[in-house]
C-alpha cells in the first residue's frame, strides 16, 4: 500500500470535487484511511464516491463550489462523528464508506479502499468526468467482492478507465465480473496473454483472437505448451466469456498477410506461397462479455505463444 492517510481530512474545491489534503479546514473526527498513491492519486477513493453521493443535502443551497466544498466535508464530519459512537466496533474504512451510504463488513470496506486506491494509481490525469450513481453503486458492489488480488487489479482497471473516459462499462459485464472466484480470474488471465488483437466482422470491431495450439507436449487436455488449459476455456465458456464452439477463420491470399497485435506488439503473418492460406488459430471465440472483459485487462500476449504459432503454421510471422 501507499502513503498512510492519518492527519485531518481536509477539503476545497477543485475540478469540482472534495479532495483529501488541502487548504486549512479540518474535520474532526480523524479517521486512519490506508490509502495507495499521493497528492490527487490519495484523494481518488474521495473523489470517486463522492462524484454523486452526498450524506446530507444542504448543498444544494450553496451559492458555489467552495461553498459546498465546506458544506459537503462538515456534514461527512458529522455524519461520521455519529456513526463512530454509534458503531464503536466498526474499523475506519467501515465508517467512510457507511458515511457515503454504503454499509459493508469490515473485509468488504478494505476490499474497496484497496481496489479504489489501486484506480488511483492507474488515472494519469485529473478526473473531471461524472459517472451516473448506478454505475459508481455498481462498482462498489463489486470492488467489495474482490478479495484476492487480481480480482482486486481487474476492478481498478475497470473503474480508473470509467473515470478517466466517464463511459461506464456495461451492467451485464459488471455482474459477470462479480461473480467471478480467483481461478476463474487466472483461467481468463492465462487466455489473454495468448491472444491477439484485430478488426472483425462488419462493424470492424477489435477482438481478441485466442492462439491455441496443440505442441509435442501437450495432451487433448492443455494448449500451448501447458500455458492454457482445456479446463480454462471450458470454464469461460460457462460464464459467457468466449464459446469454443465457434472460432474465426482467416484467408490470406498469396504474397498478402494478416495483421494482428496486442498491446505491445504488431504481429504480420505473411502468406509468401502460391496458394491461398487458411488460418484456424485457435477454435474459440470471445462473446461481447468476454471482449469487453479483454479491453478491461488490456493483457499483453507471451512471446513464447508466438513462438508456438511460428512453427504451428505454414507461413512467415513477424512480429
Amino acid at each position: 500500500m501507499g502513503d498512510f492517510v492519518s492527519n485531518e481530512v481536509k477539503a476545497n474545491a477543485q475540478a469540482g470535487a472534495v479532495n483529501f489534503a488541502a487548504n486549512d479546514m479540518s474535520l474532526q473526527p480523524t479517521l486512519n484511511l490506508n490509502l495507495q498513491g499521493n497528492g490527487s492519486r490519495s484523494a481518488f477513493p474521495l473523489n470517486f464516491i463522492q462524484g454523486v453521493r452526498s450524506a446530507v443535502h444542504p448543498i444544494k443551497a450553496a451559492k458555489d463550489e467552495a461553498e459546498a466544498a465546506c458544506v459537503r466535508a462538515k456534514s461527512i464530519s458529522d455524519i461520521v462523528d455519529i456513526y463512530k459512537k454509534a458503531f464503536p466496533t466498526f474499523s475506519d474504512a467501515q465508517i467512510f464508506l457507511l458515511a457515503y451510504g454504503y454499509p459493508t463488513s469490515t473485509m468488504q470496506a478494505e476490499n474497496v479502499l484497496d481496489v479504489l486506491g489501486r484506480a488511483g494509481e492507474l488515472v494519469d490525469v485529473p478526473v473531471t468526468n461524472r459517472l451516473d450513481s448506478s454505475c459508481i453503486d455498481m462498482d462498489i458492489r463489486g470492488a467489495q467482492t474482490a478479495y484476492d488480488d487480481e480480482l482486486r487489479e481487474i476492478w481498478a482497471k475497470l473503474i480508473s478507465q470509467e473515470a478517466s473516459t466517464g463511459h461506464a462499462r456495461s451492467k451485464r459485464t459488471k455482474a459477470l465480473l462479480e461473480q467471478m472466484d480467483v481461478e476463474d480470474a487466472n483461467q481468463l488471465l492465462s487466455v489473454l496473454s495468448c491472444c491477439l488483437w484485430t478488426s472483425v466482422g462488419p462493424s470492424s470491431r477489435p477482438e481478441p483472437v485466442p492462439l491455441l495450439f496443440r505442441t509435442s507436449v501437450d495432451d487433448s487436455w492443455t494448449y500451448n505448451g501447458g500455458m492454457v488449459l482445456r479446463e480454462a476455456i471450458n470454464t469461460l465458456d460457462s460464464l459467457g466469456v468466449l464459446t469454443s464452439g465457434e472460432w474465426i477463420s482467416f484467408t490470406v491470399d498469396p504474397g498478402d498477410e494478416l495483421k494482428l497485435y496486442s498491446l505491445q506488439r504488431l504481429v504480420c503473418i505473411r502468406n509468401n506461397g502460391k496458394e491461398k492460406l487458411q488460418l484456424d488459430l485457435g477454435r474459440a471465440k470471445f462473446l461481447k462479455l468476454g471482449i469487453e472483459l479483454a479491453e478491461v485487462v488490456g493483457a499483453s500476449v507471451d512471446e513464447r505463444v508466438l513462438e508456438i504459432m511460428k512453427e504451428s503454421i505454414s507461413a512467415d510471422v513477424i512480429w
